[in-house]
């Protein structure tokens, strides 16, 4: 009788190979999380490291472009003064301003710095001497920093209640012989510089930082005024060092962020800029990874176990049989032995119980 109660206390068969299942499972969706995880999430940040850095390059390059385009006009119209008159030349400067707010105002002005033709007659007559675009223009290309309107503060009206700003662009107008007889100058909008940018860099998904050489930012898009100046991108940016990394920020969340030291394209003349764009690092974030995986792994759950329930029906329910025979044989009932063909171990355990109950039963 005691060979008959040595299996009390026992684990049953079937609930060891459920356990054994659920734990193999609970182990690989484990390892799966987290190798899968950490995969991911270093994929993401280099997704976002290039993201930052083409997309910021892409902004940089399309608003380079658009100011070149100013210039190649300015440049143009210089070119074909020679022999013009008055009306014709002021056209030209009435068609470059136009009504689309890039350009507030364009006008020449002769060597003795008063101005002989504008955009709309402004400033016809006046002397632009101390201005640093007649200035500059007199020797040659120039492209100036961001200015508030000085002699058109009344002449323009404010955007948004807040008074005009300007950057310039000036260049030398040559007579038949080269010689130097004015200086064509654009005033372009800082406004539309602003609200280029701010759309741009809306589109895309980033945030961005137009510097001037004096460490002043020109033109910033996300709305706010905390200072950027003790970040590291911003010390790049003022020693004209490219970088891209992760950055904590004065919200204090963290960003990727890119510099590009200088923007320009072909033959614009420098305005000493440089560019910082940064990236949220939850920009894509992983929680829908997170709910996709969950679900991958409870559709694997459901199908690993209704595997496991067919495995136990037709491999380990015949065990189960076969050890109710054998106790019904120890006991010494005369039954019909349980004869499985599942697999060659039970149909050496069925041969042995028929064998044992002849043995047993006289």
């Amino acid at each position: 009788m005691a060979g008959m109660h040595a299996g009390r206390g026992s684990l049953p068969l079937v609930l060891a190979v459920c356990g054994f299942v659920a734990i193999g499972a609970i182990i690989a969706a484990a390892s799966a999380w987290t190798f899968v995880g950490q995969r991911l999430g270093e994929y993401r940040d280099a997704a976002l490291m290039e993201a930052v850095a083409v997309r910021a390059k892409g902004i940089e390059q399309n608003f380079s472009r658009e100011l070149q385009q100013k210039w190649r006009t300015l440049k143009l119209i210089a070119e074909e003064m020679t022999g013009r008159d008055d009306p014709s030349i002021r056209a030209s400067l009435d068609l470059v301003v136009g009504d689309t707010e890039k350009v507030s105002w364009a006008g020449i002005a002769s060597v003795d710095a008063t101005v002989s033709n504008a955009s709309a007659g402004m400033l016809e007559g006046t002397d632009v001497s101390s201005r640093p675009w007649f200035r500059n223009g007199l020797h040659g290309d120039f492209a100036g920093e961001v200015h508030p309107a000085v002699l058109l503060a009344d002449l323009l009206p404010p955007i948004n209640n807040e008074p005009r700003r300007f950057l310039d662009m000036a260049t030398p107008v040559l007579d038949e012989t080269g010689a130097v007889q004015g200086v064509l100058g654009f005033h372009i909008n800082h406004h539309w510089v602003e609200q280029y940018l701010r759309e741009t860099a809306h589109v895309v998904g980033l945030d961005v930082y137009i510097i001037d050489r004096t460490g002043h930012v020109v033109v910033r898009t996300d709305g706010l005024e905390s200072p950027i100046e003790n970040l590291q991108s911003f010390r790049s940016a003022m020693t004209g060092a490219p970088q891209t990394g992760t950055e904590r920020w004065p919200d204090g969340r963290t960003y990727f962020s890119t510099v590009i030291p200088a923007l320009g394209y072909q033959d614009l003349p420098s305005f000493g800029w440089s560019l910082i764009a940064r990236i949220n690092n939850e920009a894509h974030p992983l929680t829908d990874f997170s709910g996709l995986f969950v679900t991958y792994f409870s559709v694997l759950g459901i199908v690993l176990a209704a595997l496991t329930g067919l495995f136990i029906v037709i491999f380990i329910q015949p065990f189960r049989k076969l050890a109710d025979c054998a106790k019904a044989v120890m006991r010494g009932e005369e039954i019909y032995p349980y004869e499985s063909r599942t697999t060659s171990e039970a149909r050496i355990l069925s041969a042995a119980i028929a064998r044992l109950q002849n043995k047993i039963q006289p």
